[in-house]
C-alpha cells in the first residue's frame, strides 16, 4: 500500500479541498480524463499545491451549484473618475473612499446610467429596484446620480429609496501598485491567467474577489425576490464577478468582454450543464 494511504489524517483535508476546487483549473480535466483522478490521488500533493487548493476551497464561487435565482442582476461600471483621467491605481480605501470622484463627464454619464436602468426596468415585470453600490466615491456617486433619474418615476419600487453602500463591491486592493501608474493592470492581469490565487506584491487574488462577491449575490437573494438588483463597482470587481456568474475559471476574467464606465450589464446565471462544456 502506497505510503500516503498509510496517513489517512494527511489525505483528508487533501482530498476534501480537492473536492471543493473540483471546477478549478488544478483539476479541470476531472471531467474530461476520470482515469487521472488516480493518479492525483496516489501522489502526496507538494506544499505549493496544498496552499493552492486550500486557497481555493476557502475561496469559492458560491454561485457554483447555483441553478437559478431569486432576481436577475446587473453590473453597472462607475462613471470616468478623476483617478481615470489621471491613469492612477485608486484601491486603498482610505483614500478612494473620499477622493478621485467622478469627473464632469462622468457625472453626465452616471444620469445616462440611470435612464438606461428605468428604461429596462419598465420592459420587464420586476417588483423594484435595489441598487448596491461600493462605498468607493467613483462607485457611490455613479449609483447616487443613477438613482436620482430612477426616483423621477413615482411607479418605481427603489428599495430604501437610494443607494445601499456595500463594502464587498469595493475595487480590488492592488497592493504596491496603488496610486501608481494604471499601465501596471496589465501585470496583474498576466499573473492573474496563470494563478487565480496570486497575491503578487500585494494584489487581492481573484480567487478572493469571487469569495466576496458572490457571497454578496446569495445573501441579497435570499433578502428579495422578483428585483433588478444593480452592483455598481469597479472594472475588475465586475469583471470577475462576471465569470463567476458564467461559472467560468476567475482566471479567464479578461477574456470577457471589457466593461466600459458607466455600462449596465445584465450578469446571466450559467446552467449547470453548460459551464462543464
Amino acid at each position: 500500500m502506497p505510503r500516503f494511504f498509510r496517513q489517512p489524517k494527511q489525505f483528508l483535508p487533501w482530498m476534501t479541498g480537492l473536492l471543493a476546487v473540483q471546477r478549478s483549473f488544478f483539476v479541470s480535466s476531472w471531467t474530461i480524463a476520470p482515469v487521472s483522478i488516480t493518479s492525483t490521488i496516489l501522489r502526496a500533493p507538494n506544499l505549493e499545491t496544498q496552499a493552492r487548493l486550500l486557497s481555493l476551497s476557502a475561496h469559492p464561487n458560491h454561485l457554483e451549484c447555483i441553478s437559478s435565482l431569486n432576481n436577475s442582476y446587473y453590473a453597472l461600471r462607475h462613471g470616468q473618475s478623476e483617478a481615470n483621467v489621471a491613469k492612477i491605481i485608486a484601491s486603498d480605501p482610505d483614500v478612494a473612499t473620499v477622493r478621485y470622484g467622478l469627473s464632469e463627464f462622468g457625472k453626465d454619464q452616471a444620469a445616462t446610467a440611470g435612464t438606461t436602468i428605468v428604461q429596462e426596468f419598465k420592459s420587464q415585470s420586476f417588483d423594484g429596484i435595489l441598487i448596491l453600490a461600493s462605498d468607493f466615491l467613483r462607485a457611490k456617486e455613479t449609483a447616487e446620480f443613477a438613482a436620482d433619474v430612477v426616483r423621477k418615476d413615482p411607479r418605481i419600487n427603489l428599495v430604501g429609496d437610494g443607494v445601499i453602500l456595500e463594502t464587498r463591491l469595493r475595487e480590488r486592493r492592488f497592493g504596491e501598485w496603488d496610486g501608481g501608474s494604471d499601465e501596471h493592470y496589465t501585470d496583474v492581469w498576466r499573473d492573474d491567467e496563470q494563478d487565480p490565487t496570486h497575491t503578487t506584491k500585494g494584489v487581492e487574488s481573484v480567487v478572493s474577489v469571487t469569495d466576496r462577491a458572490t457571497r454578496l449575490i446569495l445573501e441579497k437573494d435570499q433578502e428579495y425576490e422578483n428585483h433588478m438588483v444593480i452592483c455598481v463597482a469597479h472594472g475588475d470587481v465586475l469583471q470577475i464577478l462576471q465569470t463567476a456568474f458564467s461559472k467560468m475559471d476567475g482566471s479567464l476574467h479578461r477574456s470577457l468582454e471589457h466593461l466600459e464606465t458607466a455600462t449596465l450589464r445584465k450578469l446571466s446565471l450559467a446552467r449547470n450543464e453548460e459551464s462543464l462544456d
